[in-house]
């Protein structure tokens, strides 16, 4: 995403967001949240998040996610005050840039406090992260406003917890929010947590490909070519022994927003098979930030799971209880 906008200066202020809104209407009125109506907002609520991103990135590199949670509520409650009334320099720029765009599309009070929402509810669904720059961070990401060292950087870090958390590689790049051109299968093995041996403890190994990886790989190759329902009657055979497929046809279904067959593939599978750790995990990942206390709920029940195992390593137990444990605490 590149969102340029202006730098306009509004000496003395003398303009608010107010004067560019429209009169509310019942059928405005009736929306509760943006969720599922992202792309007509997009310009909105991209534009917020560039602002917040180079704010970031340009002006104050010391900016935390509660910094952009506090400017957002102070410009939701005054969109009757003039610029000059907003004084932390955030503040003013993401009011500076919100005008803007609404002087070319005009959009109502109502509509606007939801997009600040939704940007709102976003910042917040990345508190469980361990960084109080996740969201902000994770905005210059997108945005493109780092440099190649620092996008290399911030991809690391998100590959290291993925992997600390027992997340598929396809988990990590949707943290990424890569697009669908990426090759999801293509990883940096040097990134991961160490190797367990064939505990199956989720993590990366590092060293050279094997024979072992390579066949994987193809077999990974191959499960991606499969139509839905060959993947799916797949997991309900060999779930457990696949379990990072599980991971990725999770994933797949997450972006096409798909969550009932997700469910459906859930329900069926705990139904067959006890205490299959690696089902919560992903599912709790794939809802971290549409619905936390769902994810919350997986988790625990991750956790659950993790005590009735007996296959896996006292180490490798005690390194996942720990992650799982502080994920929970941070979730909303």
């Amino acid at each position: 995403m590149n969102y340029k906008a202006g730098d306009r200066s509004f000496q003395g202020g003398g303009d608010s967001l107010f004067r560019h809104l429209l009169p509310d209407t019942p059928e405005v009125k009736r929306i509760k949240s943006l969720r599922g109506r992202e792309y007509e907002y997009a310009e909105y609520i991209g534009i917020i998040e560039y602002s917040i991103a180079r704010h970031f990135c340009e002006t104050d590199r010391k900016t935390k996610d509660r910094d952009a949670i506090s400017a957002l509520k102070n410009t939701r409650k005054n969109f009757n005050k003039d610029i000059a009334f907003f004084k932390p320099e955030l503040e003013r720029e993401i009011v500076r840039n919100l005008i803007e765009v609404l002087e070319e599309k005009p959009r109502t009070q109502h509509e606007l406090k939801l997009v600040i929402d939704y940007v709102l509810d976003v910042i917040e669904n990345r508190a469980w992260m361990e960084d109080e720059q996740a969201y902000i961070k994770w905005a210059a990401y997108v945005m493109n406003l780092f440099t190649e060292e620092e996008n290399e950087e911030y991809e690391r870090s998100i590959k290291k917890l993925a992997a600390r958390l027992g997340l598929s590689r396809k988990h990590a790049d949707l943290m990424l929010m890569k697009g669908e051109e990426e090759d999801y299968f293509e990883f940096v093995e040097e990134y991961g947590a160490e190797s367990e041996g064939n505990e199956g403890n989720g993590g990366w190994g590092e060293g050279e490909e094997s024979d072992e990886e390579e066949l994987i790989a193809e077999m990974e190759r191959r499960f991606l070519s499969m139509e839905d329902s060959e993947k799916f009657d797949f997991l309900m055979e060999n779930g457990p022994g696949f379990y990072e497929f599980v991971g990725i046809y999770i994933s797949e279904l997450a972006e096409k927003g798909e969550f009932g067959r997700i469910q459906e593939l859930y329900s069926k599978l705990t139904a067959k098979y006890d205490d299959f750790l690696y089902l919560y995990v992903y599912m709790g990942a794939t809802y971290l930030e549409i619905d936390p206390a769902l994810a919350k709920s997986y988790f625990e029940l991750a956790l659950k799971a993790l005590d009735k195992l007996d296959e896996l390593s006292g180490s490798t137990k005690e390194r996942l209880r720990g992650n799982f444990l502080s994920l929970i605490e941070k979730i909303n």
